[in-house]
């Protein structure tokens, strides 16, 4: 599933893809616990955009189960997702934990003026891969 978001990113966003970063922070078969993804720099030491605004997905058993947006810190906001034990009709963020391909995706600016991009990317995504655990206010 994580390829598919990506492949069909660069299909509809293609023209601006050099803005983005993508960013795997359950890859290289990191643990599922908000210890581990607090302190994780990616892509690298030197070169950390983890923190920066972006689009996460919470991905797993080939499933998105959501899809949502930060402006500011995308890894914090999907840290107050685990913390909160998002659900919507007895589905949780943390089934995923579960699944041999879980994932949280994040798909994030380098530079934080592109930021305004990030709207339109999470509403096609919610709208095209309809998330077990849909935001209310995409409609």
């Amino acid at each position: 599933m994580k390829e598919k978001i990506i492949a069909e990113f660069k299909k509809e966003f293609g023209f601006i893809s050099d803005k983005f970063e993508f960013l795997d922070l359950l890859g290289n078969g990191s643990p599922m616990d908000s210890e581990t993804i607090e302190y994780l720099k990616l892509p690298s030491d030197a070169y950390n955009v983890v923190w920066h605004p972006g689009v996460y997905f919470f991905i797993g058993n080939n499933s998105v189960y959501r899809v949502g947006v930060s402006m500011v810190n995308s890894r914090a906001r999907v840290m107050q997702h685990l913390e909160a034990c998002t659900s919507k009709n007895g589905i949780g963020i943390w089934d995923i934990d579960k699944f041999d391909d879980k994932s949280i995706l994040l798909i994030n600016v380098k530079d934080k003026k592109d930021r305004h991009w990030l709207l339109a990317i999470e509403a096609y995504f919610e709208q095209s891969l309809k998330p077990l655990i849909g935001a209310d206010r995409i409609g």
